[in-house]
């Protein structure tokens, strides 16, 4: 047979690796060869310039056993899961079901509550630093003007309440981005479904809980991925706000990371930190996938 019509019909009946190419050269590249360098450098004690020693699994151990910034960084994700997903949600959702209910300027208070969305971490970090300081802050002189000494409070100095202080302002920054996405899941129900209900005598409290949430449903799971996602990468609003300070108090994972590998130059450890971050990123999307995905459809 001729090998010029051989090499053709491979080429025929492979055609779709061609297709597949780009978009596999970029995964291996850009994904797959960064996650198996970070996984080698995880099992060498070295700090980025010197020459590494290999030491094993002693860093996963060291981690688990005797780090306790490391417990206190995945104590603090847990935190910053609950507290910021389903608050972000549940206020989201009342502001959407204002907003969709025809109160004047409705489309003008949407922009409003959304901009904080788009205006970058490190601006709003500087921001609500100034508003969080005791001497000269807002809530500060808000609170000596009217006599609410409890608003004076070193909120980012405060080991206690730190971590806090920054999942509030999270909660303010993504709560416009959850108002929206009510809004696009509100406008999308079915008026008939809603119309019947009204006419059967279901008050506005039965409709949104045996109608609206429901079918609302899609909504709330891509809020929730979407919120686990952020949280696992949270790094620039905690950076410009803490530092993951006061003693480690508000200390996440991406900054834990960033502190031992550019400022402690322990590129090994960190690398380590970053697997576990990454373990967890993907156990997280793998248990929502597989428990939550296959529901994930309007009014399921």
């Amino acid at each position: 047979m001729n090998p010029a019509s051989n090499t053709r019909n491979w080429l025929i009946d492979n055609q779709g690796l061609f297709f597949m190419a780009p978009a596999m050269i970029l995964f291996i590249v850009f994904v797959l060869y960064p996650i198996l360098y970070i996984f080698n450098a995880s099992m060498y004690d070295w700090d980025g310039i010197n020459e590494a020693i290999y030491v094993g699994v002693q860093n996963y151990i060291e981690m688990f056993t005797d780090d306790r910034v490391f417990a206190v960084s995945i104590r603090n994700s847990v935190y910053w899961t609950f507290l910021t997903i389903f608050p972000q949600m549940f206020l989201g959702f009342i502001l959407a079901y204002i907003l969709t209910s025809g109160v004047p300027l409705q489309n003008v208070f949407r922009i409003i509550f959304f901009m904080p969305a788009i205006v970058s971490p490190v601006v709003l970090g500087i921001v609500w630093q100034r508003i969080y300081a005791p001497f000269g802050g807002l809530l500060a002189d808000l609170g000596r003007e009217i006599g609410a000494m409890f608003l004076i409070q070193p909120y980012i100095a405060d080991p206690k309440i730190a971590i806090f202080s920054t999942i509030f302002v999270n909660v303010w920054q993504w709560t416009g981005f959850s108002m929206l996405m009510y809004v696009a899941g509100l406008q999308g129900l079915s008026g008939e479904v809603l119309s019947a209900a009204e006419v059967d005598g279901a008050g506005a409290r039965q409709r949104i809980h045996y109608i609206i949430l429901p079918m609302l449903r899609h909504v709330h799971l891509t809020l929730i991925l979407l919120g686990v996602i952020g949280t696992l990468q949270t790094f620039a609003l905690v950076f410009m706000l803490t530092k993951g300070g006061p003693n480690h108090a508000s200390e996440m994972l991406p900054t834990y990371i960033f502190q031992k590998a550019f400022t402690l130059q322990s590129m090994g450890y960190a690398s380590a930190v970053a697997v576990v971050l990454l373990v967890i990123a993907l156990s997280a999307s793998i248990f929502q996938v597989r428990v939550l995905g296959s529901r994930f459809t309007i009014g399921s």
